[in-house]
């Protein structure tokens, strides 16, 4: 690993402007051999980055989720295999879309909106879930919720104005699954993980804030880890730009920041994209995960839980892209090569929306956090897939 190549690599997207601000750390048995940040909070240049700055962490929110849920099944709280429905009864008799216009197979992206601007909910065909959704399958992404066409353009229309955790899994249940439980594999963009953050407060007694304030941020030190940012804390968040060939635009507080969609949609604490934390906050985090569930004393989850997240979940081979699968929470690559990936096999993490990402290399002891918030670049976007490339190198 050159960290000399790292940096220049940092330096250049800097210049180049595709990346306006960012944070890496990179750890090899838990020392810290890259601690570095890069750019401004705004394109202006005026206030630095430091390790104090507050990112969205978009989908980076997933994994502390996952391990919400997996504190209350250690608890005996909630089983892995129990079924949805024994907390929600509402997912009983849910169906599944079985309409060969909306299986998905390469359609063009004109295709794709045409189907959406003509979709009607009472024109396409379903038949009865051939079984109920079980916790394991929301943690490995194989419910069929929002995992197809039809969940993606339900989404999509779907209005979130005053919705709390409990209205919000009350609508999902009235959705179709867009595949049998357990018989493929996806990405589950909201549902899945906002519906596991409701089951966190039946099962707790506790809103999804304060248990996850709780049992995971203040054990660990986490101090600015929030889904509602203070005033104060608002101003350390970066300005959130979109980069067009070399030009950017400024979409902070817009629909396309987490900020604006709260302001016109979910109120709720969006448990599968709506925290902030620092890069400090999200490392500790990353530590806890490198230790098998400990850090600095302080036990959050069992070794054999830890070890659980980051092995193959879903009750069959299921692979979502070309050598990736779900763990619980987590993505792993199970092959490589496959994958097309430069990371060794066993190494697992997580990608959000504005290009945070963070992995760990069971095998090599090392654990790298990377943020940095740019508008519509995407998880596992091609920044991530090099800061990889460099790390393993």
């Amino acid at each position: 690993m050159n960290i000399e190549k790292i940096n220049a690599q940092m330096a250049e997207y800097l210049r180049t402007r595709e990346m306006v601000c960012g944070a890496l750390v990179i750890r090899r048995n838990g020392e810290v051999i890259l601690n570095q940040t890069y750019g401004c909070l705004d394109a202006a240049g005026k206030q630095p980055v430091t390790e104090d700055t507050i990112f969205r962490l978009a989908s980076m929110t997933k994994p502390v989720t996952a391990v919400a849920v997996m504190q209350l099944i250690e608890r005996g709280k909630l089983g892995l295999d129990d079924e949805l429905a024994q907390y929600i009864p509402e997912f009983s008799e849910m169906h599944v879309v079985a309409d060969k216009r909306y299986a998905y197979s390469g359609q063009s992206l004109k295709k794709v909106v045409w189907m959406m601007v003509t979709f009607n909910r009472k024109n396409f065909v379903t038949v009865p879930a051939e079984r109920r959704i079980t916790i394991r399958d929301l943690l490995s992404h194989s419910s069929g919720l929002e995992e197809g066409l039809v969940g993606f353009i339900l989404m999509l229309r779907m209005k979130y104005k005053d919705d709390t955790l409990e209205t919000r899994a009350l609508k999902y249940a009235t959705q179709p699954l867009d595949f049998h439980p357990g018989s493929s594999a996806a990405y589950s963009p909201l549902a899945g993980f906002d519906i596991l953050a409701r089951l966190v407060e039946i099962v707790s007694g506790k809103s999804f804030t304060g248990y996850t304030s709780e049992n995971i941020f203040i054990p660990l030190g986490m101090k600015d880890a929030t889904f509602y940012p203070t005033p104060a804390q608002e101003a350390r968040i970066p300005r959130l730009y979109l980069y067009r060939k070399g030009r950017l635009k400024d979409m902070t507080g817009t629909a396309k920041d987490v900020s604006g969609i709260a302001r016109s949609g979910p109120r709720y604490p969006s448990a599968s994209g709506g925290l902030y934390a620092s890069i400090k906050d999200y490392d500790r985090f990353v530590q806890m995960l490198v230790n098998e569930g400990e850090l600095d004393g302080i036990r959050i989850l069992k070794p054999e839980t830890v070890r659980l997240m980051h092995t193959e979940a879903a009750y069959k081979h299921l692979e979502p892209q070309p050598g990736l699968v779900w763990g619980l929470g987590m993505s792993i690559r199970q092959d490589p090569e496959k994958a097309k990936s430069f990371a060794r096999k066993g190494t697992y993490g997580w990608s959000g929306h504005f290009g945070t990402h963070f992995f760990i290399s069971p095998k090599d002891h090392l654990s790298v956090v990377f943020l940095m918030n740019r508008a519509e670049i995407g998880g596992g976007n091609y920044i991530s897939v090099k800061l990889e490339e460099l790390v393993f190198e």
